[in-house]
């Protein structure tokens, strides 16, 4: 009985060290795990706290010139008008078709339709070429005001007018890659989406300087991607790892419209529900415009100082030069 005892205790001696062992490494893969997570955690804190300062900065312009506010209002309002005459146009159309289909049995299967692929190709290219348009004008008005011009409402409107056959030749080419890359996402499998998504981030990032280009440079619109392409490698590098977030600001403001909503749905019952959501809603579309100025702002000031190195007055130089952080 004691050589057995003395066998157990042996083997109990020994067993321990691996068992101590384990411990300690998942102790250390736990540890690892909890400063990883704090460490994102305290990036993301500190791309949120500057991307805040980035939009009171840009709200202050906006503030003292609620005319840009205008743009995209009107940009809504001709997308909304657009959209609506195509697809009436389309739909009309596309009737003869979908009788014949349905009265034949079969499935109407609009990809393989010419007019309606035709009709996508045409929403598309008219979007893009109302947006791009006032998106130009407010991109004028703004970045004359950063360099204490006085341009006007009517100014900036001028100068997209200008500019409108360049405008739409950018139209053109914009949806037609962005209809190729999202028929491209749909008939491919998951990993040929992921790779669809990353060329569609390198083409955004490609294009990020597009806008003010098109507005202050006499360039073609290939020429204005290689030339907006230039100015964000040469100022943040070959490769970037993120930036600031206009949009993650806005979303952050947009939760009080929901906590809204939900109140007014527990305190008031249907009527309730019905007030709060048209509230909400119509916080929405004023964050949305708020949105798009501050945006409009920002694209200017980053603008200028990737072509002269100038950060306008009112933006931190930190808060500019940070705007998007380089790969290590």
């Amino acid at each position: 009985m004691d050589g057995l005892a003395g066998v157990r205790q042996a083997g109990t001696s020994v067993s321990n060290p691996a068992r101590s062992f384990a411990q300690v490494d998942r102790f250390a893969v736990t540890q690892n795990a909890v400063r990883f997570a704090v460490t994102e955690m305290e990036e993301a804190m500190g791309k949120f706290s500057r991307s805040w300062a980035l939009v009171k900065q840009s709200f202050a312009l906006l503030r003292a010139d609620k005319e840009l506010m205008l743009f995209p209002i009107l940009s809504a309002l001709s997308c909304l008008v657009v959209t609506g005459v195509i697809a009436g146009s389309g739909t009309l159309a596309l009737l003869p078709s979908v009788r014949a289909a349905m009265a034949s049995g079969e499935k109407w299967n609009p990809s393989q339709s010419p007019v309606f692929m035709l009709g996508m190709f045409a929403l598309y290219v008219a979007n893009y070429f109302v947006i791009v348009f006032f998106n130009v004008a407010l991109v004028g008005v703004a970045n004359s005001r950063l360099m204490g011009g006085q341009w006007t409402f009517r100014d900036g409107l001028d100068l997209a007018w200008t500019r409108k056959f360049t405008i739409l030749q950018w139209a053109l080419v914009a949806a037609t890659v962005g209809l190729i890359l999202r028929n491209l996402e749909e008939r491919m499998g998951l990993l040929g989406r992921i790779i669809i998504r990353f060329i569609g981030v390198a083409w955004a990032l490609a294009c990020y300087f597009v806008i003010p280009v098109l507005a202050f440079e006499d360039l073609t619109p290939i020429q204005a991607v290689k030339r907006s392409a230039k100015l964000f490698r040469d100022t943040w590098g070959e490769k970037v790892v993120g930036g600031l977030s206009i949009g993650l600001v806005f979303a952050v403001l947009a939760l009080p419209g929901v906590g809204f909503w939900i109140a007014a749905m527990l305190l008031g019952g249907a009527y309730g529900m019905v007030i709060g959501l048209a509230v909400m809603i119509l916080y929405f579309l004023a964050l949305a415009v708020m949105s798009s100025a501050v945006q409009g702002i920002y694209n200017a000031a980053l603008y200028r100082y990737a072509c002269f190195k100038q950060v306008p007055q009112g933006f931190s130089p930190e808060l500019i030069a940070s705007a998007w952080a380089p790969k290590s």
